[in-house]
């Protein structure tokens, strides 16, 4: 009982995760963009003494709105966690740490939960279920094909350049036929860079 969650469960925990966390945000940012507007939200900003009231109110609207669905997803989501926290521990100096820890007196507890999740969340990353386990694999996928490549170019000769898409295909501008024919089922070969004279062309002297 004392080992982690096997993989599977791990990821599904991670998605438990980022959608409760990003409910939360998006409930605070919708506060803030919609109701109360970003006029009233700098205003409240500026009466809790927080610096750059308006930068500082259209930074955490714009995380917590926006942010929350990019959460949601699974996308950047280290980035989009590290705002967070950077807002929950705002909150917590600016606010609620001169109140104590519980949350029923204003303390900081509520978002020092919070700041903790979005903690995890940056550290261990969003999980299976994400657009960003997509993204990594595929680059992972790209990765993996191209060192194959390389690792399959004969020897004693240059390998391929390392950002030509491995499915690269010649046009028909880069190949020839040679002069006695294609043999069936033979490859097209290449056209060669140099370019040889006639045998029978002398260069003047």
């Amino acid at each position: 009982m004392n080992r982690p969650l096997p993989a599977p469960l791990r990821d599904v925990a991670l998605l438990i995760a980022r959608v409760l966390l990003g409910v939360v945000m998006f409930a605070h940012g919708y506060q803030k963009m919609v109701i109360n507007g970003i006029g009233r939200t700098t205003e409240g900003f500026e009466s809790l003494s927080i610096p750059l009231a308006i930068v500082s109110a259209s930074f955490v609207t714009v995380v917590e709105f926006a942010g929350s669905a990019l959460l949601i997803a699974g996308a950047l989501t280290p980035f989009v966690s590290a705002c967070n926290l950077v807002i929950m521990a705002g909150a917590a100096v600016f606010v609620h740490a001169q109140n104590g820890i519980f949350v029923a007196d204003g303390g900081w507890e509520l978002v020092g939960v919070i700041g903790a999740g979005f903690l995890l969340l940056a550290a261990s990353g969003p999980g299976r279920y994400s657009v960003d386990h997509l993204i990594n694999n595929r680059q992972r996928e790209d990765r993996e094909a191209l060192a194959r490549a390389q690792s399959a170019w004969p020897r004693g000769t240059d390998a391929p350049p390392a950002r030509t898409p491995v499915s690269h295909r010649a046009s028909a501008a880069d190949l020839w036929t040679p002069p006695g024919g294609l043999t069936a089922g033979a490859p097209l070969p290449r056209r060669s860079a140099r370019v040889h004279a006639p045998a029978d062309v002398r260069t003047p002297r």
